[in-house]
């Protein structure tokens, strides 16, 4: 009589290659959003406070609105950094920057770096090493999913390891 001595099931499928990601964007539902945003509610309920106390001089009340308006400012911007790949172009866009341009003709390397909290150059640091150019360097804020960012960049080496 047959006996069976073990029955194994593989514990979780076998994991498929994520589809190739030709846009990817920051997102408010992210650790670092989550962080920004409470910061920027904190500073206007401070803002709030400050105008109903009646000790509180003019020049105190021109920082805490400047300091509103510029969390508010950084947060917005924060969220709307967007990276696409169109056609041979890679763009990187955001509200309050300048959007760029690369050609992946003259991408010779990509450099994904994690700065930590350095404020001088954003959380996530990508650097575009170009033929005959200085690196282009594109300071990412912190409302990044850093998987979403990798597929994204995994996407972009295939479509170059494709034209070449």
């Amino acid at each position: 009589m047959p006996e069976t001595i073990a029955a194994i099931a593989p514990k979780k499928k076998l994991q498929q290659e994520p589809d190739c990601l030709i846009q990817v964007r920051a997102e408010l539902v992210s650790l670092g959003g989550a962080v920004l945003l409470a910061v920027c509610l904190m500073l206007t309920a401070v803002l709030f406070m400050v105008f109903l106390t009646p000790t509180v001089t003019g020049a105190q009340r021109f920082i805490a609105v400047v300091l509103v308006f510029a969390a508010w400012g950084y947060f917005l911007n924060s969220i709307s950094e967007k990276l696409s790949l169109y056609g041979d172009t890679l763009e990187f866009r955001a509200a309050f920057s300048h959007p760029r341009s690369i050609p992946l003709d003259e991408l010779q390397a990509m450099i994904l770096t994690h700065e930590g909290f350095n404020l001088e150059r954003g959380l996530e640091t990508i650097e575009f090493r170009r033929s005959g150019r200085k690196p282009d360097r594109v300071s990412l804020g912190p409302c990044w999913q850093r998987n979403k960012l990798e597929s994204f960049l995994k996407s972009l080496e295939q479509a170059l390891q494709m034209k070449g």
